[in-house]
């Protein structure tokens, strides 16, 4: 089964689905080659007009797979280090395309899901959606560009809070706070998205393309912040923070971190 696919329309809108719908879309590196590939077809394909990326099943992305995270405790920190960086390239690699990018959350998205979904121009969500940066309850320093994404998009305060409680939150209170920009009925956010696909399509495209480029900015930081966070997350995987957050997720329960 692909775990990644994607389809075309007439109109050049693609829909572009996570699909590993029996681990909720958790990210492997598997996923990760798959989505790196895909892009890479979509990049060189002159028909693409604009992207929706969604999830397969009840979910969006519940974040990195358990069985990926837990593998990185076998490895030395350069090893997670490079590791890393090449995981977050495989699937931050969505920014190359010069077409407007919408997130379609059709269900929870989690940790490096959520922040893949900030990748995106624009994230509708659907209203049982449930959205959090998790990465700390986990003992990881945030990864996938949270640290440089997220406060590009709700700004450095509301970021720095959500990304250090690690909370999760409703829709409706990302829809409060800028997370996303609309909130849909159960079901439906696949329709919202290609409705909003439809009226962008409806604009200027040379006008549009030069809009998404002033309104995604100089992305030329971006790379310092994922060196950062792979750094700081190939140290994560040798202790017992880390250690103890992934038990906390397999035994279902909280984790009991040690006071520094």
């Amino acid at each position: 089964m692909a775990l990644v696919t994607h389809l075309i329309d007439t109109q050049g809108i693609v829909t572009l689905t996570l699909n590993d719908p029996d681990n909720l879309n958790a990210m492997s590196d598997e996923m990760a080659q798959e989505f790196s590939a895909a892009i890479s077809s979509l990049r060189s394909n002159k028909g693409v007009r604009v992207v929706i990326l969604t999830g397969s099943g009840k979910a969006f992305s519940a974040g990195g797979h358990l069985k990926m995270l837990d593998g990185k405790r076998a490895l030395n920190g350069e090893q997670n280090r490079l590791s890393m960086k090449v995981f977050y390239d495989s699937f931050l690699c969505i920014l190359e395309l010069e077409v407007p990018l919408i997130a379609a959350l059709n269900g929870a998205a989690i940790g490096a899901g959520l922040c893949l979904a900030c990748a995106c121009d624009v994230r509708i969500a659907s209203e049982d959606a449930r959205l959090g940066f998790t990465f700390l309850k986990l003992g990881l320093h945030p990864g996938m560009g949270a640290t440089f994404l997220v406060p590009r998009i709700v700004g450095r305060s509301v970021a720095t809070e959500l990304l250090l409680t690690s909370r999760v939150i409703s829709s409706n209170e990302a829809l409060q706070v800028g997370l996303v920009s609309k909130v849909c009925p159960r079901g439906t956010v696949m329709q919202e998205a290609q409705r909003v696909a439809e009226e962008i399509l409806a604009c200027g495209p040379e006008a549009s393309a030069q809009l998404l480029e002033t309104m995604r900015g100089d992305l030329s930081l971006l790379p310092l912040a994922l060196e950062r966070e792979a750094l700081c997350q190939s140290i994560n995987y040798s202790g017992s923070e880390f250690a103890e957050g992934l038990a906390a997720i397999k035994e279902k329960r909280s984790p009991k971190f040690l006071k520094a």
